[in-house]
């Protein structure tokens, strides 16, 4: 059998799908930024939704949809449902290469719209966490982000292994991981170092546990909702 030759790799533009809830509260000077990202299969506009729940109402909220999308689960042929994704490639340079740009993109827009480009955080569901604290080490917009929270997610698998330090960037940056007790995905094993390995690289970590499944857990609203008041 011959060998299967190397593919050529191009770049293309892709839509970017941005839903935005304005500070409810607004403070004096430019408000601080929250760019929320959902799970995989899923869409923005619930996440949006979830954001509201548990950020401060001086923030402003920008909910990015994942620019690659799927088939969701429970699909068929007469019932499509479709959700969206930052990228499952095994290659994880092409992950990589979909959601920085992606949330470049997305600063880009809250700041022309008045967010304040040195207050931005990041906070995910499920698949985008392990993407958004690799992105924390080096930002895209060359500001530490003031927090990352993390719901139901994992860490960079690289992580595993080894426990170098961080970045300046990382350094300067808290970040809050909520898990549940009863996560089919992150299992009590998997999640048990998290703190350790999250200390290692960030100016702080704080990993709180809540009782549920693979769902973003309501009683952690109020915890996360105090530690972006605090911090960002």
């Amino acid at each position: 059998m011959s060998e299967k030759p190397p593919p050529a790799v191009v770049s293309i533009p892709v839509p970017l799908r941005l839903f935005a809830a304005p500070p409810t509260a607004p403070e004096p000077g430019k408000p601080p930024v929250l760019l929320a990202m959902h799970g995989f299969a899923m869409t923005a506009l619930p996440m949006l939704g979830l954001a509201k729940q548990f950020t401060p109402p001086a923030f402003l909220i920008v909910s990015i949809q994942g620019p690659q999308s799927a088939f969701a689960p429970g699909t068929t042929f007469t019932d499509k449902k479709v959700g969206f994704h930052f990228g499952v490639s095994p290659d994880a340079e092409d992950n990589r290469a979909v959601h920085r740009p992606a949330v470049a993109a997305a600063i880009a827009w809250a700041v022309g719209r008045g967010g304040d480009p040195a207050r931005v955080s990041l906070a995910g569901f499920s698949h985008p966490c392990s993407f958004n604290y690799r992105l924390a080490l080096d930002p895209p917009h060359g500001h530490p982000f003031r927090t990352v929270v993390a719901i139901c997610g994992g860490l960079p698998g690289e992580w595993k292994d080894a426990e170098p330090a961080g970045t300046p960037f990382s350094r300067a940056t808290p970040v809050l991981h909520v898990s549940t007790n009863q996560d089919e995905w992150y299992g009590p094993e998997m999640i048990a170092p998290y703190r350790s390995r999250l200390a290692a690289r960030f100016a702080s970590a704080e990993h709180l546990l809540f009782d549920g499944p693979h769902r973003a857990p309501s009683a952690s609203f109020e915890a996360i909702r105090e530690f972006l008041g605090k911090h960002g």
